[in-house]
């Protein structure tokens, strides 16, 4: 199958996000992609408006996800929706919401962050604290496509191989990971997460990254990329654009016939 990764340097002006978004997707089918993963925050980044966003979000049928649910059936593609805020009942922060549509705008599934970015990095945003803005989730997701199975990931999630080797023992070939990395921690370890957990549970795995100077504190690291088994990557530089990928699962068998790690596990 063929994937498009949407790098994005999404702004507080939400429909500028948007518009954005329908540029990415609109060159995705003109690519003949079959599906496009949106990265963390593409439509909210930095928006004080997320409650508001979040409790018309429950269902994704508000102004974002209804939106994108027509555009997924006009361009028949899939979609990986980065994440958006979603407010459940009796909870006193939204989660932070990845989404997965089908091409015909049909919630396949959807999946909360589990681990919250809490960190001091020395930029100039200096200190992140998503835990005082965000509920964490609480549970494992994958999804059935017609390619395979996906496993669903954000972010932060990539410092957590735990994660992962539980999606892979569910059954992903295909782990997603739309994100937000931050220029600092992304020049540091950006790569390397994303190879190891490819490597490590044969699979291959898919970032779309933001990718840019956001405002005056936020600099993202973009290099939205794909690695496959056996840790070959093929990514973007910094700054917005999109990236043709394909995948097949017979790689997958491959590598994974090779090295059988998953029947030799002890532990």
């Amino acid at each position: 199958m063929k994937w498009y990764l949407a790098q994005m340097i999404s702004s507080r002006h939400f429909q500028d996000n948007l518009e954005r978004v329908h540029w990415h997707l609109q060159q995705a089918a003109n690519q003949g992609c079959d599906a496009v993963q949106l990265p963390e925050m593409f439509a909210t980044f930095g928006l004080a408006e997320n409650q508001v966003i979040a409790r018309a979000e429950t269902d994704f049928n508000g102004e974002i996800g209804a939106q994108l649910r027509d555009w997924s059936r006009q361009f028949g593609l899939w979609l990986v929706a980065g994440t958006v805020p979603v407010q459940l009942p009796q909870e006193d922060r939204p989660r932070a919401r990845l989404h997965v549509l089908d091409a015909e705008g049909e919630l396949r599934a959807s999946y909360d962050k589990i681990h919250l970015f809490d960190a001091s990095v020395s930029d100039s945003q200096r200190r992140y604290q998503e835990s005082r803005h965000y509920q964490p989730g609480d549970e494992v997701v994958t999804v059935s496509t017609p390619w395979g199975v996906w496993g669903l990931s954000v972010c932060y999630d990539l410092r957590f191989p735990e994660l992962y080797r539980r999606l892979a023992d569910a059954g992903a070939e295909t782990l997603v990971a739309p994100s937000a990395f931050t220029w600092v921690t992304g020049q540091a370890h950006w790569q390397v997460l994303c190879r190891a957990r490819a490597i490590e549970n044969g699979c291959y795995l898919l970032a779309a990254n933001q990718g840019g100077q956001h405002d005056e504190k936020r600099r993202t690291w973009g290099h939205s990329l794909m690695c496959d088994p056996w840790g070959e990557v093929t990514e973007l530089a910094e700054g917005e654009g999109g990236l043709c990928v394909s995948t097949d699962p017979e790689r997958v068998r491959e590598i994974r016939t090779q090295l059988p790690v998953h029947e030799h596990r002890r532990l």
